[in-house]
């Protein structure tokens, strides 16, 4: 990987990929799709007891986590929200509000 932050990496593998010009709304369903399929594998894998997907299937755990994780950047990039720093803040944010 480059110097470059994951954020900038996945925008511009997207717009190689021919997903550039997506609206706000497009990246959201994207989303809840992504998520449907993850929750899916988690339900087969964990709470049916199937066996797991091989990781190498484009349909397994880490694939499905890392489709909602692709679209969520998109999204943040498309909203001008550096996503890193954002989730850096709110960790603080909760270790205010929930450290005992």
């Amino acid at each position: 990987m480059s110097d470059k932050n994951l954020q900038k990496i996945v925008v511009e593998a997207r717009k190689s990929w021919g997903f550039a010009d997506e609206d706000h709304m497009l990246l959201v369903c994207g989303i809840a799709s992504e998520l449907g399929e993850l929750a899916n594998a988690v339900r087969a894998q964990y709470v049916y007891n199937k066996p797991a997907i091989p990781e190498d299937d484009k349909s397994s755990l880490k694939h499905e986590m890392a489709d909602v994780l692709i679209y969520l950047y998109a999204l943040a990039e498309k909203c001008g929200v550096d996503l890193d720093s954002a989730v850096l803040s709110k960790i603080e944010i909760n270790n205010k509000r929930f450290k005992k």
